[in-house]
C-alpha cells in the first residue's frame, strides 16, 4: 500500500477533498497563488510605469511575462478540481509528471516481476531452511554427546589402557575440534538469520522513507511554486521558473529510479537466495552431508 503512494502523488495534490473550496490544502495554495499573482502584476506595473514615465527602454517581452504566469496560475491545478469554473482536467502537474510517471511505470512493472520472483524463491527456501535445522540438530546432538563421552574420566581411562595415553589425547583433540565446529556451524547459522532479519528491515525503512521524503519535497514545490515563478518577473530572477521546474522533475523521478534501484536489490536477494536454495538443497539429502556441513562451516 506504500509504494502504490508513487504514483499516487498527483491524485494527492489534486484531489478535490484537499484543494477544493472546503479542502485544508485549497486555502494555502489559493493564498500562494494570489501572492504569485499580486506580486507579478506589482512587478509589471512598476516596469510599465517606468516605460511610460521614466523613458526606460520599452520591452514587450517584459510586460508579456506577466500573461504567461497568469496562464501558469489558471492551470496550476485542474480548473474542474479547483473551482476556478472551467470543465478542463488539464494542469502543469499532471504535464510535467507524465514523463516520469512513463518512465516509473516501466520500472515498477521490472520491480514487479523480479518481487514476484523473489517471493516464489523465498517460499522455495523457508522449507529448507526447517529442514536443515531439523537434520542438523540431531547431528549435533550426536557430536555433543560423543564428546561428552570422551571427557569422562572412566572412558579415558579405558582408552589408555587399550590404546596407550597417546591415543587418549588425539581422541580429546578430535573431540574437541568437533565441539569447536559444531558450536561455530550453530553460530553462522543464528547469524545468516540475524543477517538477513535487518538486510530487509534497512531495506524497506530506506525505501519508504524516500517515498516520504518524496511526497514532503513534492508537496513543499506545489504549495510555494507560484511564488517562485512569480519571481521570475524580476531581473535577477528570471531563471526561478526553470529551477523550479528542474526541482520539481528531479523529485518527481525519485519515483522511477526507487522502483529501478529496488529492482537491483532485489535481483541481489534472489541471487543470495538462489545460492542458499542450492546449497541447501544439497546439505539437507542426508545425516552424512549434514554432519560435512556442520563440520566444515
Amino acid at each position: 500500500d506504500i509504494d502504490n503512494v508513487v504514483f499516487q502523488t498527483n491524485e494527492f495534490l489534486c484531489n478535490g477533498t484537499f484543494i477544493g473550496s472546503d479542502g485544508p490544502f485549497w486555502w494555502i495554495l489559493q493564498m500562494s497563488m494570489a501572492l504569485g499573482a499580486l506580486f507579478s502584476i506589482c512587478v509589471a506595473g512598476g516596469m510599465a510605469y517606468k516605460m511610460m514615465v521614466k523613458n526606460d527602454p520599452i520591452d514587450v517581452f517584459k510586460i508579456m511575462k506577466v500573461l504567461g504566469i497568469a496562464l501558469v496560475m489558471c492551470f496550476w491545478y485542474p480548473p474542474s478540481k479547483s473551482g476556478i469554473g472551467a470543465s478542463s482536467n488539464a494542469c502543469i502537474l499532471d504535464a510535467l509528471a507524465y514523463i516520469p510517471n512513463c518512465i516509473g511505470s516501466y520500472t515498477h512493472d521490472l520491480y514487479e516481476a523480479e518481487a514476484e520472483q523473489v517471493s516464489d524463491k523465498y517460499n522455495e527456501l523457508m522449507p529448507l531452511i526447517h529442514k536443515r535445522d531439523s537434520v542438523c540438530s540431531p547431528v549435533k546432538a550426536k557430536f555433543d554427546a560423543a564428546v561428552k563421552g570422551t571427557q569422562q574420566n572412566s572412558n579415558q581411562d579405558d582408552v589408555a589402557q587399550a590404546s596407550g595415553v597417546e591415543k587418549v589425547v588425539k581422541v580429546a583433540e578430535e573431540a574437541e575440534k568437533v565441539e569447536s565446529k559444531t558450536t561455530f556451524a550453530g553460530l553462522m547459522i543464528g547469524l545468516d538469520k540475524v543477517v538477513m532479519f535487518f538486510s530487509l528491515v534497512i531495506y524497506r525503512i530506506g525505501w519508504w522513507s524516500t517515498i516520504f521524503c518524496q511526497q514532503i519535497l513534492l508537496g513543499m514545490l506545489t504549495i510555494f511554486g507560484p511564488i517562485q515563478w512569480a519571481f521570475s518577473v524580476l531581473p535577477k530572477w528570471e531563471g526561478a521558473w526553470a529551477k523550479w521546474i528542474t526541482r520539481y522533475l528531479t523529485v518527481h523521478f525519485y519515483g522511477a529510479m526507487l522502483y529501478f534501484v529496488g529492482f537491483y536489490v532485489l535481483l541481489l536477494f534472489d541471487i543470495v537466495l538462489s545460492v542458499q536454495v542450492e546449497n541447501l538443497t544439497a546439505i539437507t539429502q542426508s545425516d552424512v552431508t549434514a554432519s560435512a556441513y556442520i563440520q566444515n562451516a
